[in-house]
């Protein structure tokens, strides 16, 4: 159907960063963990698990109390696919890998090979041993 009228354009002004909602339990998050969602769009601590996504990177600590349920708390992360590039540790990474994908291993690492393929971007650039600079695409 074709416009009529003027309409209203929403959208975010900066991409960067959203506020996701905590899954129930027992789950404390450090400034830098990476973090997923579960299927019912909870954030939790990254891992390879299968049918979750990736949802960013968690911008401060947040130590929920195991009574907590969905939704009781919520934390801002780094968005994921906000093309923010972010340094993050990757074990073995060398100057050859700069372009491969990379996947969630765990809150603190990605892995360019996982069981699951939880994507989080690609490798834009390396730094020390064991770190590389991933573009959140």
């Amino acid at each position: 159907m074709a416009l009529t009228e003027n309409t209203k354009i929403s959208f975010f002004a900066d991409n960067s960063y959203r506020e996701r909602a905590v899954a129930s339990g027992a789950i404390h998050f450090y400034t830098g963990a990476i973090c997923n969602l579960n299927t019912s769009g909870y954030l939790k601590l990254g891992s390879d698990t299968a049918s979750e996504t990736f949802a960013g990177i968690a911008t401060k600590e947040l130590d929920q109390a195991a009574a907590a349920a969905n939704g009781d708390n919520s934390l801002t992360v780094l968005a994921a696919k906000s093309g923010n590039v972010v340094k993050l540790t990757l074990t073995g990474v060398t100057i050859a890998d700069i372009g491969q994908d990379v996947f969630v291993s765990g809150d603190d690492e990605v892995s360019i090979t996982t069981l699951n393929f939880v994507r989080v971007g690609t490798i834009f650039d390396i730094g020390d041993a064991n770190e590389a600079y991933v573009l959140l695409d």
